[in-house]
C-alpha cells in the first residue's frame, strides 16, 4: 500500500515542484533591451533641506538575477533628464521582497544640479547593464523642489 501511494503521490509531487521553480526562473530569462518598473522614494526631495538622507530608486528586477550576472565594471547609471552624466556612487541593495533597490545620497544628486528642473518632476532614468551585454531601462518621475524648511 505505501508504494501505491508514493506512485501517486511522488512523482506528480516532484513535478509539481519542478514546475513551479522553473515559472520562478522564467520572468527573467528574456535578454535585450528590457523595461524596468521604476519608482523613488521619497518622490519629493528637497534639496535645500537641512537633512541629508539617500534617494532609493525601486526596481521590480531580482536583486539575485542582477548579482549574479554582475562583473567588476559598474554596471549601474541614474541619469536625470538631459544630463549626459549618471549619478556617482550608487549602492545596490534589495527590498524584502528580494527586488533590486538603488541608493545614492542627496550630496551625489547636487553634482547634477544644473540639469534639474525645480519645482517640477524630473525623470530618472536607470539603467542596469548585465554581463552579457544586455540591457534593463526604466524611467520614474521625482519632484525636485528647492524650499528652505522652516
Amino acid at each position: 500500500m505505501n508504494r501505491a501511494n508514493l506512485k501517486k503521490f511522488g512523482l506528480p509531487s516532484v513535478l509539481c515542484v519542478a514546475m513551479v521553480l522553473f515559472a520562478l526562473y522564467l520572468p527573467m530569462t528574456c535578454y535585450g533591451q528590457e523595461a524596468l518598473d521604476v519608482d523613488s522614494s521619497p518622490n519629493i526631495v528637497n534639496i535645500d533641506s537641512e537633512r541629508w538622507g539617500e534617494i532609493r530608486i525601486l526596481t521590480d528586477m531580482r536583486y539575485s538575477f542582477y548579482i549574479a550576472n554582475r562583473d567588476d565594471e559598474e554596471p549601474l547609471f541614474i541619469y536625470f533628464n538631459d544630463c549626459p552624466d549618471s549619478i556617482q556612487n550608487i549602492r545596490a541593495t534589495r527590498d524584502s521582497l528580494g527586488n533590486l533597490i538603488l541608493k545614492f545620497d542627496l550630496d551625489d544628486l547636487l553634482v547634477v544640479k544644473p540639469y534639474l528642473l525645480l519645482d517640477e518632476l524630473n525623470v530618472a532614468e536607470v539603467v542596469v547593464v548585465m554581463e552579457n551585454g544586455a540591457e534593463y531601462i526604466g524611467a520614474g518621475d521625482i519632484l525636485i523642489i528647492d524650499k528652505k524648511g522652516y
